[in-house]
């Protein structure tokens, strides 16, 4: 840590001390600005956002800044860009740490729901006979859903490569099936897909919400 540095955090720290700190925590944009209008103060019945008593919001910057420098720090170590960046003080043991803070994206564990003809025969009946004359066994239906939006695909590919246009009945009852769901097409969306299976006469429905969770990864940690 550099001089300047280590003279900054040690005048800081009798006053995180006297706050009863036992961390603190300020959050920076990628930009290096402060997302906050003073410092949090973790204490043991929670966290408190106190004001400096004298501006250091621009040294605190430069510190962020400099303790990136050369750490490829716009990414994580599994390619995830960082959109913030928070400083972590511990002032009983007077370390300082830089985290980069990204989002992870994942899927809930899939869920597997059969629909046969003693279920949904009147519905099922149809699709079934409209696949057969098309010469499709076992088809694979496709959906697109997030960012508040979603749909099921137009086209779809069956098992032996032939392209089949999804008619009004499937898409009807896929959407059917995706409703009850609630928010299938919400925000982060989900994964959805059907196998019309004709042989069988089953419908085979996959889904599972996509998930999206704050992360972070610690760039830097220094004593002061």
């Amino acid at each position: 840590m550099e001089q300047k540095y280590k003279v900054l955090f040690n005048l800081l720290n009798p006053m995180f001390i006297k706050s009863g700190c036992k961390r603190v925590f300020i959050t920076y944009d990628e930009s290096y600005n402060s997302q906050d209008t003073g410092y949090w103060c973790q204490r043991e019945e929670g966290a408190k956002e106190i004001r400096f008593l004298v501006p250091v919001d621009r040294e605190l910057s430069e510190y962020i800044d400099d303790s990136l420098d050369g750490n490829n720090s716009g990414w994580s170590e599994d390619g995830e860009e960082f959109y913030s960046y928070e400083l972590s003080i511990v002032p009983e043991f007077r370390s300082v740490e830089v985290h980069g803070q990204f989002t992870t994206y994942g899927t809930e564990p899939i869920e597997e729901t059969v629909a046969g003809m003693e279920d949904d025969g009147e519905i099922l009946k149809p699709i079934f006979e409209y696949l057969r004359e098309q010469g499709s066994d076992i088809l694979d239906v496709d959906v697109d859903a997030g960012g508040d939006s979603g749909w099921v695909h137009d086209n779809a590919w069956d098992v032996n490569g032939k392209e089949i246009a999804v008619n009004d009945d499937m898409e009807s009852l896929c959407l059917q099936m995706l409703n009850h769901h609630p928010g299938w097409e919400i925000n982060e969306g989900s994964y959805a897909q059907f196998t019309f299976d004709a042989g069988n006469e089953i419908v085979i429905f996959k889904f599972a919400y996509n998930t999206e969770e704050p992360d972070q990864e610690l760039i830097s940690s220094e004593k002061y």
